[in-house]
């Protein structure tokens, strides 16, 4: 497979047609059954998801009208235009459609049902390499010829996904174009302005002499879905030395952005294109100055990867929301269990600030790399935000720590060990937590008896079971109970096949005890809290928790909570809000990666844990009660208003810091 380069010899293609049946089968090089699927039956076929796919393509590839009524009908959502004709009487007569059928297809254009196979692409380093430019037109023969005969199942895809990707991004070659930018590091270095009225038309024309120019877009035409335009303004005046010296204070003082924006309007020493100097002249100078002169934060995360970094990022990204701080956000690939939105998080390196929250090993020194986002040059003030279970940190962390400028982190109990090693400051901000819309469901939803008082625990198997301690826990529970009494414990892991050795201790752990629950299974953040609010009480065991994110959400929701008295959860519980269990301090023992055998923790009271777990079972009137102080404490100290605040000070600390540094 190769990309389509022209070199130095501009040339115009076509693309592939998908709506025509011989030049898809060609470029496929498969037979037809293994291209199209059979023609359904018309009664059956919009009764579920895939059907109601199927139904709308093949109607769409037979119908021109419609094409041409609905030009971005697999693009749009449950809002838009076509979206109305189906659910209308003229449209319901048109298909043929019942109420339901006509429902059931307006429901799949409410979500994004080629986020799997996009997902696919934009993990594929390999073919990206090759065909950046794989969902534009110039790139588009090369990239379905693949995907047919190789990425189906390398992506684990379907015919219907990969179709229902192709003609979406057929709907909108400008679109691909931006979002081949977005994910692409090499343009991005190439022509750092591109998404800007400034640098777009030079952009197009090196996209077209490079890989071909699409015969139905004017690629040289601003694209819709630019940045707001003071963002566009911060993004062209980096990547412009000659702005720089003639306005070097435009990002920092008000008078001189509003001479910047008056020279790009009216000066001819400027050299922008007159599209660029008109929209320059046509701005509300008042709406844009406050984005030039504060460009909030960038933040680069673990947004997709179902885990407690996944949430920690998101609260600190809606606490800087709420105190009005702009953020651009940037989402580090782990591997193709991310959930699908890798797409979504497309921020640029716009601020002057960026926050890399991921851990110092596996991904950090590969952030920008998983990010699909070149780094800025000359680079930002960058802030490490990283989660550690003990007081001390490993000595590899130094290395890491001399890419960044500051660390941010969590808990004291984790600064401990930060500030030992660490030359640069280490700041401790919580990042607050907040339970997450989830819809409320009993407990026999999650196949659990509805009579019994239900214990929970919920754990990462990749996060060290042995730090998490849930064989721990399953002792102090058959201490507690017999077999015969009304309460269940119930353990929620997930990723049990990456760790099968671990996983079948525990499975072994809790055989032939009926009372004992095991699920491995990836929830969604709306299952999570669900099951938890379900549960009576929430035991954690745990060795060492650099935070302790589910203790927090379960007293946010009134649940009393039992915990090992030690490490990172200790910021916010204390013998009023909790259940605090006694431990001894001890060596971990033996190499446990990432762990070293001598570092410490804690090993908690089996016997204590299982006095509290029966008191808790026997006396509810006390349990209700110490699941409403645990709720009204966490309410007060957890919430994101304060972390927010927190956050902002910090951010204006070093705001002064570098322009004193400057002046």
């Amino acid at each position: 497979m190769s990309a389509l380069r022209l070199g130095d010899q501009a040339g115009v293609v076509g693309g592939l047609d998908l709506y025509d049946t011989a030049e898809v089968l060609d470029a496929a090089g498969l037979p037809r059954e293994q291209v199209f699927w059979p023609k359904p039956n018309p009664r059956s076929v919009v009764m579920d998801r895939m059907g109601a796919a199927r139904f709308l393509m093949d109607t769409l590839r037979e119908r021109k009208d419609l094409r041409a009524r609905f030009p971005v009908a697999l693009s749009a959502s449950e809002q838009s235009a076509f979206a109305d004709w189906l659910r209308s009487p003229q449209g319901r007569s048109d298909l043929n459609l019942t109420a339901e059928e006509s429902q059931n297809l307006v429901a799949l254009l409410s979500e994004d049902f080629a986020a799997r196979a996009r997902q696919f692409f934009l993990t594929s380093d390999e073919i990206r390499a090759v065909l950046p430019h794989g969902l534009m037109p110039s790139g588009r023969r090369s990239l379905f010829s693949w995907v047919m005969q190789h990425g189906l199942d390398a992506g684990g895809l379907s015919r219907e996904e990969v179709w229902w990707l192709f003609l979406q991004a057929a709907e909108g070659p400008q679109v691909e174009r931006v979002r081949a930018f977005l994910f692409t590091p090499d343009w991005q270095t190439r022509c750092p302005d591109a998404l800007t009225v400034f640098g777009w038309p030079h952009f197009a024309r090196w996209v077209d002499q490079m890989y071909g120019a699409d015969d139905k877009v004017a690629g040289s035409a601003v694209p819709p879905g630019l940045p707001e335009a003071s963002v566009q303004l911060r993004i062209a005046y980096r990547a412009t030395a000659a702005w720089q010296v003639m306005h070097p204070d435009a990002l920092s003082n008000e008078a001189a952005a509003r001479a910047l924006i008056a020279w790009l309007a009216s000066s001819d020493e400027a050299r922008v294109d007159p599209d660029a100097r008109a929209w320059c002249a046509n701005l509300d100078i008042d709406a844009v100055i406050p984005g030039m002169l504060h460009g909030g934060v960038n933040v680069i995360g673990h947004f997709c990867y179902p885990s407690g970094l996944r949430v920690s990022v998101e609260a600190i990204v809606e606490a800087m929301g709420l105190v009005g701080i702009p953020t651009s956000l940037r989402d580090v690939r782990t591997d193709a269990r991310d959930d699908p939105a890798h797409v979504r998080f497309d921020g640029l390196e716009s601020g002057d600030i960026t926050l890399i929250h991921a851990q110092p090993e596996p991904f950090f020194a590969e952030a920008y790399a998983r990010a699909d986002l070149a780094e800025r040059n000359p680079r930002t003030y960058r802030i490490a935000y990283w989660y550690w279970e003990f007081d001390s940190i490993p000595e590899a962390w130094c290395a890491h720590a001399e890419t960044v400028d500051e660390v941010w982190t969590a808990t004291e109990f984790i600064a401990h060990g930060l500030r030992e090693r660490l030359s640069i400051p280490v700041r401790t901000l919580f990042p607050g937590v907040t339970l997450a819309p989830f819809q409320v469901r009993d407990r026999s939803y999650f196949k659990l008896d509805p009579d019994r008082f239900t214990f929970l625990f919920t754990f990462h198997m990749v996060s060290v079971m042995e730090r998490k301690n849930p064989l721990g826990l399953i002792r102090a529970f058959k201490m507690a109970f017999r077999a015969n009494e009304l309460v269940t414990l119930v353990l929620k892991t997930s990723f049990g096949d990456r760790h099968p050795v671990q996983f079948q201790e525990l499975l072994d752990a809790a055989a032939n005890e009926s009372t004992i629950t095991i699920i491995d299974e990836v929830f969604s953040s709306d299952d999570v809290l669900s099951l938890m609010n379900a549960c009576d009480a929430y035991v954690s065991l745990h060795r060492s928790e650099g935070l302790g994110l589910t203790m927090a959400e379960a007293m946010l929701m009134g649940k009393p909570v039992i915990a090992t008295a030690f490490s990172g959860n200790m910021d916010f519980m204390n013998e009023d809000n909790s259940l605090l269990v006694p431990y001894e301090r001890v060596k971990v023992g033996r190499p446990i990666p990432p762990y070293d055998a001598d570092l410490e923790w804690a090993e908690p009271s089996v016997e204590h844990a299982a006095q509290l777990m029966r008191r808790l079972y026997e006396d509810p009137q006390w349990a209700r009660e110490m699941g409403a102080r645990g709720k009204q404490s966490a309410e007060i100290n957890l919430s994101l208003d304060a972390a927010g605040r927190r956050i902002a000070e910090r951010l204006e600390e070093i705001s002064t810091l570098r322009r004193r540094a400057s002046s």
